[in-house]
């Protein structure tokens, strides 16, 4: 019997070894995917009491892309209203040029050129075959916030190159704990709110032109709320912006308030659930509009289960008994919210949960079924 016992362990570790070989790009079993970490855990990048220059300078090291006429004119015209919105950051962004030696606004427009190449497939698209490609492009695919707890969490969902382009990296100051891209203010938290993001693009709202005078680029928003006391002085620093293309930013303060914000240029709004939120690559109005001629199944086939990610994370938060940091983990490894690699090479490529509440970020820089996640606290 012992015998027996121990070959079927044997066999066991085995199969799990085997099955954990299996590497990102792999088409992967839909329920159970097993495949090794392209990176476990997060780099984290500690300026804790080196003031802003440091940051510029670290934010100068990193790099970006080229960003099309039509964003840098975009870009323009944000220069001024984030500064408005986000006057310390748009400062280390403008000390940042000065070490790069280019123009203030040509970094905001590499920082927005990622979301408009997203956004030009759903513009472009003339068929349901061109549809379905730039849905399968969307990014920062579903965000939840907790009622009461101050948590929001972030399952980034991209095409599974990203998971190549290098390490996730976490940037701690005095004030802010936040992931850097394209060498400004990504998803983060300050001392008593956090956010991140989704996108939501050209289906919710048109993308603004070089006409648009109220416009905010992704990063400055980002800034904006986390240097604010609460989710209440974020939405007011927002409410009378847009960002360059429909964006949703999924928000929680340290006293429980939460909340989604919601910018198109049809306007900027906060939307709330009961107990919490969860968002994904859409507006209310998009999904009616779109379930209004297509079945559901279907519908969630072309968008990449885009509201079947909102259903099920607004189901969690309507029975969860702990809306805490493990019940985020427990939510963001479960289908169809975690996405591997199985039909598509649109999948979960990193996870971020803020807890305001006790100053902490945990960042997994790939899906979390793989990665184990790095914690840093203020």
């Amino acid at each position: 019997m012992k015998k027996s016992i121990l070959a079927i362990a044997t066999i066991a570790a085995l199969s799990f070894n085997v099955a954990a070989a299996n590497v990102a790009g792999d088409v992967l079993d839909y329920y159970q995917p097993e495949r090794t970490a392209v990176q476990n855990g997060a780099v984290i990048v500690d300026l804790t009491g080196q003031g802003s220059e440091a940051i510029a300078q670290k934010l100068a090291t990193m790099p970006r892309g080229e960003a099309e006429q039509a964003v840098i004119e975009i870009a323009i015209n944000a220069v001024e209203n984030n500064r408005k919105v986000a006057p310390e950051y748009v400062a280390i962004m403008e000390r940042q040029a000065e070490i790069r030696g280019v123009p203030v606004h040509m970094l905001f427009a590499a920082i927005a050129q990622a979301d408009w190449d997203i956004n030009k497939g759903f513009v472009n698209a003339g068929d349901t075959a061109s549809l379905q490609k730039a849905a399968e492009s969307m990014n920062g695919c579903t965000t939840l916030a907790f009622a009461e707890t101050g948590i929001v969490g972030l399952n980034n969902d991209l095409n599974i190159g990203f998971l190549q382009e290098g390490d996730t990296s976490v940037i701690k100051t005095d004030d802010t704990i936040f992931l850097a891209t394209d060498g400004g203010h990504f998803q983060g938290m300050g001392k008593h709110t956090a956010a991140v993001l989704n996108f939501m693009g050209e289906p919710s709202g048109a993308s603004a032109t070089v006409d648009t005078q109220n416009v905010i680029t992704t990063d400055a928003a980002f800034a904006a709320i986390t240097s604010s006391a609460n989710v209440e002085e974020a939405f007011n620093k927002l409410k009378d912006y847009t960002t360059h293309v429909s964006l949703n930013f999924t928000v929680a303060d340290d006293s429980g308030d939460y909340g989604s914000i919601e910018m198109t240029t049809n306007g900027t709004r906060i939307v709330r659930g009961e107990g919490g939120i969860a968002h994904a690559n859409h507006t209310a109005e998009m999904r009616a509009e779109f379930l209004s001629h297509t079945p559901l199944r279907q519908a969630n086939e072309k968008f990449v289960d885009t509201f079947a990610r909102e259903d099920a994370g607004n189901t969690f938060i309507s029975y969860a008994k702990e809306r805490d940091v493990n019940g985020m983990k427990y939510i963001l490894q479960q289908k169809p919210i975690n996405i591997t690699k199985y039909s598509s090479d649109f999948v979960t490529v990193e996870s971020v949960i803020f807890d305001t509440v006790n100053g902490c970020a945990y960042v997994a820089g790939d899906n979390p079924l793989f990665s184990e996640y790095t914690q840093v606290c203020f």
